[in-house]
């Protein structure tokens, strides 16, 4: 799955970022040969994302919009915008307080691009962010005017 996929890596909140301003960077991606997606499904801009990649596929059918639960039951917004929905073996060990960080591993391991929005260095987007770098993924941040946090 690894190969030209693209990992969202969000706050809860992303303030100031449109839709139309995230369907052209993803849009822009797929033009690159990027066809999965992968989402955590918490938060708003996960759900951004997830509603962008969904309304592509009507012009690029063959994407794969992947959400990737970090526990069962998980609760799910919107499973219509999801091609597939995976719950990873590996997290059935995982204890409920670790569960999403160790889903959110999963989800930079198994990418090639994280699509961001990170503005503080705080919090488990943050921390998503830092552990991507950390595996060398290349990086596109639209909650700061660098890619690089502190």
């Amino acid at each position: 799955m690894k190969n030209k996929t693209v990992v969202f890596i969000g706050h809860r909140a992303c303030p100031g970022l449109t839709e139309h301003q995230l369907l052209l960077v993803i849009e822009k991606r797929i033009h690159e040969g990027y066809t999965h997606f992968l989402s955590g499904g918490m938060g708003q801009f996960d759900w951004l994302c997830a509603r962008c990649v969904s309304s592509l596929k009507t012009r690029y059918p063959h994407l794969k919009n992947i959400l990737i639960v970090p526990y069962v039951p998980f609760s799910i917004q919107e499973p219509s915008y999801f091609d597939e929905i995976l719950y990873p073996v590996m997290l059935g060990q995982a204890s409920f307080s670790s569960a999403i960080p160790k889903r959110n591993q999963y989800l930079v391991d198994h990418a090639s691009l994280a699509l961001c929005y990170v503005d503080h260095p705080w919090g488990g987007a943050a921390k998503t962010y830092q552990y991507a770098r950390k595996k060398a993924l290349k990086l596109i941040n639209l909650g700061a005017l660098s890619t690089d946090l502190p």
